[in-house]
This record gives structure tokens, C-alpha cells and sequence, in this order.
């Protein structure tokens, strides 16, 4: 009776709503979805949303599971059928997730639900490969049409494995990767967490920076990413790329061929304030690094720890590192991280990743953080591209100079040009073809609000 009850109140509340949307503007341009728990912390944002115009609905995923209670075969698919029905009835274009692991257990529990993409494609390193069988993706939730317009479920065959493609084999789930609504992530485990990035998020648009000597700075971090693969410094030559994108900034290039990368000089530049920082190299859940010119020795730029020493306050950039490998890998926890590689066999436990670090540090950091999730793949021929996650880092800056304002727009853009730029033969069986453009982008993950106003608002 409860359920019935549960789907009549549904029919009640959305079909009205259909009207709205049919007859007039947006009814919502952002939903906001949390767990009943966080409701409280994140109504200051709400309520700052709407003050600058932004029509905003802050929804609880208990609701989500009431109201999709005949929709989806796991919660996920719940979460993303809610989300598909909020673009067609409520015409909303932002959808920000709230919720990220429940705790520092070995379960994989979470507050907001997550997906795994079962695209199995490893790591050479050469000497040994690493395998890996799955990977945490956002861009499920932002996929809701297939080419033909019906829902892209992301499991073909039915078969409940999502996005999957076998090793050594073809594709046998090929989803369209179009985001049709901007998604971003904010994974908090506790009402602390999110307090901490509702006032960061309001105090960032509670002015206008995008003239402010602090935001016109665009720092990039990079070396030789690939010194025995390449006879350039790829890094550096990638960000070069970027610098040239963001006319009307200042570069400060912390290059490990002019000497100057190190924690120190990245700390540095950080607490200065920025508007934007790339690092252009190598990553896990816990650092990133690189290589200096012909060298295989590693250079740190800014490990987990270093972030005690960031305070850069409201200066607070959008970071830019997918080529840096599980930099975004949320799902991580002091007792379990899913034997995550890096460097040589070595497992983390830690208790959150690189990325949400950046996000959730109290005194400044950034203010999101675009990353991967997962094993990240650069491509060997810079001129061509082919699909690798630098490509994606770089022309998140074109998009940006190309005037699009907030950052899930940026983000999607991002993602359509580079799959406009290349193609993905879903039947290829190799282990570095068209396998690795589809996890590039299925990876490459906004920890952030999507609605934000780059720079501030006015």
C-alpha cells in the first residue's frame, strides 16, 4: 500500500509540473541531490543559488528511491532515471551530486550512489601490466539519450554490467558518452564536509574576480611526462598549448626543465591565488608527479599531506590534472582502495582522494577539480592527439577562452569536441586503441559544483 501510495503522490507532483515545463521557462535550472542528512548544511547554498538566479531544487535521495520506486534495478539506475525525468519535466541543466563514501570501511557504501564502468583496460608498464576491470563514472549520470533519443542505460545486453568491454575483446555495451546535462560531484562523507564547501562555493560567487590580478593567473605544473617515449618534454609542451589558449593571463610556469618544480614553489603559487592551475603529468589517489627532462626519476609537485600548508583562502582556483592517474578516485578509504597501483605495486589506504583534498581543504585549495578516476592514457603523437587525456585537459582552457561561463558547461563542451575529434570503433579488441579514447572520457570527473560562475558573479 505504501508504494502505491509512494507512485500516486508522484503522478500528483510531476504531472502539474509537466505543464510548467511544457508552457513556460525552466521550472529548475539546478537540482541539488543529498541525502536527507545534509539537507540542513546545504540550504544556505540554495538559498544563495536562487539569489543570483539560479532556480534551484534541493531533493533528498531517500525521495529519489520513493519516487523511482518502479524505475531502475539498482539504485544508480534509480538516481540516473530521476535525473533523466528533472531534464524533461523540470528542464534542469545542472544536476550536482552531494554524497560521497559513508565512511573509512572496506564496504563500498555511499551516500549518493555511484557507477562503475566495466571497461576492462590495464597499464603497460612495460616489464609488467597491470590489469584493471572497472572504474568510477559520473559521466553516466550526464549520459541520459542515446543517439536515438531513448535512454542510454549503458548496459546493452542486459546483463548488469555497465559499460562493458572485455579485454581482448570488443565492446559489448557501447553508450552514447554525450553528457545531456551537466553533472559534478561533491563527494562529502559528513556534514562538516559539506559545510566546508557550501561556504567556499557562496564566498567564490559572492563577488566578481574575473579581472582580479589573482584570477588572472593561470599556473601550470609539468615535466617530462613520458621521457622514454617521446623527445620532447610532453608535459610542458602540452601546457605550452594551454597558455596559449587563456589570452589575458599571466602564465607562471613551474617546469621541471627550468628548475622550478618542487612542493614548495607549487605551495607557493597556490597561497598567491589563481585562477586556474594545470598539472600535467602523473598521479594516484594520494600525489602527483612527474619526470624531469630524459630522466626517470620522479619529481613531486604536491602530495596529499602538502595540502596542510595551503591558505590561499577565497583565491581559489579550478584544477585541471586528468593525466594524472586516480587523482579523482573518490571511492578510496584509509581501510580499503581497491589495491590501487602506482609506481610499482604499492596499495593506498588513505582517507579521501587528491582531488577532493584540493575541494574540501578548509583554508583554501581549489575550489574544483577536474580528474581521473582511473588508469589515464596520454597520447604517444602530440600533434595528432589520438584520443589521449591530455587532449581533454588542454581544450578545457579553449572552451573556457571561448567565452562558455559556468563550469559544467566547460566540462561538457570539453567532452563533446573531443568526441567530435575522435572516432571510437566499438568493435576494436587491441589494448591501446579505441578502448582507451572511451575510458579517457568516461574517467575524466568534476568534483565541483557544475553551476558555478567561473570568476565569480557580477
Amino acid at each position: 500500500m505504501r508504494r502505491i501510495g509512494t507512485l500516486m503522490i508522484a503522478i500528483l507532483f510531476l504531472f502539474p509540473t509537466v505543464y510548467h515545463a511544457e508552457h513556460e521557462n525552466a521550472v529548475y535550472d539546478l537540482v541539488i541531490i543529498a541525502p536527507q542528512k545534509f539537507h540542513k548544511a546545504l540550504e544556505p547554498l540554495v538559498e544563495h543559488k536562487i539569489k543570483h538566479g539560479i532556480k534551484t531544487k534541493l531533493v533528498s535521495i531517500e525521495d529519489v528511491y520513493d519516487q523511482m520506486f518502479w524505475y531502475g534495478r539498482d539504485k544508480a539506475e534509480k538516481l540516473k532515471y530521476f535525473i533523466k525525468f528533472a531534464v524533461e519535466i523540470w528542464g534542469v541543466k545542472y544536476v550536482l551530486l552531494v554524497g560521497g563514501k559513508k565512511g573509512q570501511t572496506p564496504f563500498d557504501d555511499f551516500w549518493i550512489p555511484v557507477r562503475y564502468s566495466h571497461l576492462s583496460r590495464g597499464y603497460d608498464y612495460g616489464t609488467k601490466y597491470i590489469r584493471e576491470g572497472k572504474f568510477l563514472t559520473d559521466l553516466y549520470f550526464a549520459d541520459i539519450y542515446d543517439e536515438n533519443g531513448n535512454f542510454s542505460s549503458w548496459d546493452d545486453n542486459d546483463n548488469g554490467i555497465f559499460g562493458e568491454w572485455p579485454e581482448d575483446g570488443a565492446a559489448l555495451d557501447r553508450p552514447d558518452l554525450h553528457p545531456d546535462v551537466y553533472v559534478g560531484r561533491l563527494p562529502c562523507r559528513n556534514i562538516r564536509d559539506v559545510k566546508i564547501v557550501v561556504r567556499k562555493i557562496i564566498k567564490y560567487e559572492s563577488g566578481d574576480w574575473s579581472n582580479s590580478k589573482w584570477f588572472r593567473r593561470f599556473v601550470v605544473v609539468a615535466g617530462d611526462t613520458y621521457p622514454e617515449k617521446t623527445d620532447y618534454y610532453d608535459g610542458e609542451v602540452y601546457t605550452q598549448q594551454g597558455i596559449l589558449y587563456m589570452d589575458g593571463f599571466d602564465a607562471v610556469k613551474l617546469w621541471a626543465s627550468e628548475g622550478k618544480l618542487s612542493p614548495v614553489n607549487v605551495i607557493r603559487e597556490i597561497n598567491r591565488g589563481c585562477g586556474f592551475i594545470w598539472f600535467s603529468g602523473h598521479g594516484s589517489p594520494a600525489l602527483w608527479g612527474t619526470h624531469p627532462p630524459n630522466s626517470e626519476k620522479w619529481i613531486y609537485g604536491l602530495k596529499l599531506w602538502h595540502m596542510f600548508f595551503l591558505h590561499n583562502r577565497n583565491r581559489l582556483p579550478i584544477c585541471i590534472s586528468g593525466s594524472g592517474c586516480f587523482n579523482n578516485m573518490f571511492n578510496v578509504s584509509i581501510l580499503h582502495s581497491e589495491w590501487v597501483y602506482f609506481m610499482g605495486l604499492i596499495p593506498y589506504g588513505i582517507p579521501y582522494c587528491w582531488g577532493w583534498g584540493l575541494v574540501r581543504n578548509p583554508r583554501g585549495g581549489s575550489i574544483a577539480t577536474i580528474a581521473s578516476t582511473a588508469f589515464s592514457y596520454e597520447s604517444p603523437d602530440i600533434s595528432r592527439g589520438e584520443g589521449g587525456i591530455e587532449w581533454l585537459d588542454m581544450h578545457f582552457f579553449e572552451k573556457y577562452a571561448a567565452g562558455s561561463e559556468t563550469l559544467g558547461e566547460v566540462w561538457a563542451k570539453t567532452i563533446e569536441a573531443f568526441l567530435s575529434n575522435f572516432t571510437i570503433d566499438w568493435n576494436d579488441t587491441s589494448r591501446n586503441g579505441s578502448a582507451l579514447i572511451a575510458k579517457n572520457v568516461e574517467e575524466w570527473l568534476l568534483i565541483g559544483d557544475p553551476s558555478l560562475r567561473i570568476g565569480g558573479v557580477s
